[in-house]
């Protein structure tokens, strides 16, 4: 498959919109969960249930694997084994992941206690409740990973896009059962039956077009495949180690402030995952599935240029406006002020970070394309372990509980600011890059002096927030002047041609 110039451009887009249906259904999830649950114990124990099945399992489904299936099916589909390719892998990882899961059932009441012992007894049994459940779920999210980064790699975008809104449209069904039935169990239920109906849809769907056969493979293909998959696995195989440690510690440290946080984070962070979901995952694929660009320092520049003009600006915003968004969004219902207090908080900590991350994410794409995957390994590795670090700190403050939500939040802002800088340094050009940053730095402050200044004169809600989008987009344009100024300077010729050519028609 070829994704370069329109064709990047068309599969980029492709994978941005199901990234946006999804972020859409996630926006619709949070509310309706902000509304029903609030930051209650149902809505921890499920959050924290999630984090349990998800951490033991993310060696398959974390995101840098499919830095690892899509080259092994793209060089399968040069050869005329590749459905055959396909089926061994995902043999493999489905036994695998069906024997962690056995582990989990096995050792449940033991995990749950490690991953949130700060809960009350309560707590923890409901959490251990929905563990039970939401377990059989997750051989099916492993297997789904493997089918889609095959279609990844066949130029399609179906699964991918399937699967990014189909936790969504589980949990909304899950609370709409709830609010039925009563029974906070149905949130665990909707989500493995909906993993599952995928699952069994993806395979019947890949085997019928001939892109998967489990026909002719023999145990020692089986292996074979396996023993690859793993082989390549083992440089990048301390990211999902580094990443679900770091979730384990922040869960471990938000069970410990207070009944709501772990929920009030995740909410807070649903907020800013749009840049990610948006940009930063889709881009990040794009720039994956073509061959290494023969000037990366150039496309580095090129990628980092509108992307700051776009999300420094928007970090400040979010900032400053963050008790504002959390009230307009969520404030009603179950969500009440102690649930605005703490994911306010948490806003202001994570919106520090956000065009960090954005970039980050993308920039460390390039480095897997041109199969430096060591590399990009340490970089990530080395963010998280920043992010745990301080969140391992947290404690030794005592903060109140919206304090320690904002030290959470800054947490995740330095593990993207360590994330970035070394990626930037390892590109090279470093001095370059970093003024390119340094210039973004004006319009930003900007954006939060404005902010300011709006937060003291505008009295509405309503008002304030649309001062500030008003005050974004100024200082959007502004980023935009400064950091594409070849870009501004070829639109105004064309709008000056444009009028030309009308007035001689004229």
């Amino acid at each position: 498959m070829s994704t370069s110039g329109p064709s990047l451009r068309r599969f980029s887009a492709l994978l941005i919109s199901g990234a946006l249906a999804s972020k859409m259904l996630g926006f619709g999830r949070e509310v309706l969960m902000a509304h029903v649950l609030g930051a209650s114990l149902i809505a921890d124990g499920f959050r924290a249930a999630m984090a349990a099945v998800l951490i033991p399992l993310a060696f398959l489904q974390n995101e840098s694997v499919p830095a690892i299936m899509i080259p092994m099916h793209r060089e399968a589909l040069q050869r005329s084994d590749a459905a055959r390719s396909l089926g061994a892998l995902t043999i493999v990882i489905g036994v695998v992941s069906l024997v962690v899961t056995a582990v989990i059932l096995l050792l449940g009441e033991v995990w749950v206690n490690a991953v949130v012992g700060g809960f009350s007894a309560e707590g923890r049994d409901l959490t251990l409740h929905f563990v039970r459940m939401m377990a059989f779920g997750m051989p099916a999210s492993a297997v789904l990973n493997v089918l889609a980064a095959g279609e990844i790699a066949l130029g399609r975008t179906r699964l991918t896009n399937v699967r990014a809104s189909l936790l969504n449209v589980a949990v909304i069904g899950g609370i709409g059962l709830l609010v039925l039935t009563g029974d906070a169990y149905m949130l665990a239920c909707a989500f493995t039956v909906a993993f599952n109906g995928l699952a069994a849809w993806g395979l019947l769907s890949l085997w019928r077009e001939g892109e998967l056969s489990f026909s002719g493979l023999t145990a020692r293909m089986v292996i074979d495949k396996g023993v690859e998959f793993f082989r390549r696995l083992r440089v990048l195989l301390a990211l999902p180690l580094a990443e679900q440690g770091n979730v384990w510690i922040e869960r471990l440290t938000a069970s410990r402030l207070t009944t709501g946080a772990v929920a009030s984070l995740d909410y807070a962070r649903s907020l800013t995952e749009s840049a990610l979901l948006l940009i930063s995952q889709p881009l990040g694929m794009a720039v994956l599935s073509q061959h290494a660009p023969s000037d990366p320092r150039a496309q580095t520049e090129a990628l980092l240029r509108p992307l700051l003009a776009l999300t420094l600006p928007a970090s400040a915003f979010l900032l400053v406006f963050s008790t504002d968004i959390v009230r307009l969004i969520y404030f009603r219902g179950a969500f009440g002020d102690e649930a605005l207090l703490l994911t306010s908080h948490a806003l202001k900590g994570i919106a520090c970070g956000v065009w960090a991350a954005t970039l980050g994410w993308i920039l460390i794409r390039l480095l897997n394309g041109a199969g430096r995957n060591g590399v990009a390994a340490l970089i990530i590795v080395s963010a998280y372990l920043a992010n745990m670090g301080f969140n391992l700190a947290v404690p030794l403050f005592d903060p109140s509980p919206a304090a320690g939500m904002q030290l959470l939040g800054i947490g995740e802002a330095i593990r993207s600011l360590v994330l970035l800088l070394g990626v930037v340094f390892v590109l090279g050009d470093a001095r370059k890059l970093l003024t390119v940053i340094g210039l973004a730095l004006l319009p930003t402050a900007l954006m939060a002096v404005l902010g300011l200044m709006i937060q003291d004169a505008v009295p509405g809600l309503l008002a304030r927030l649309f001062a500030g989008g008003m005050a974004y987009l100024f200082c959007l344009a502004f980023a935009i002047g400064i950091l594409l100024p070849s870009a501004v300077g070829a639109a105004f010729r064309h709008v000056r041609r444009t009028f030309k050519m009308k007035g001689e028609l004229s």
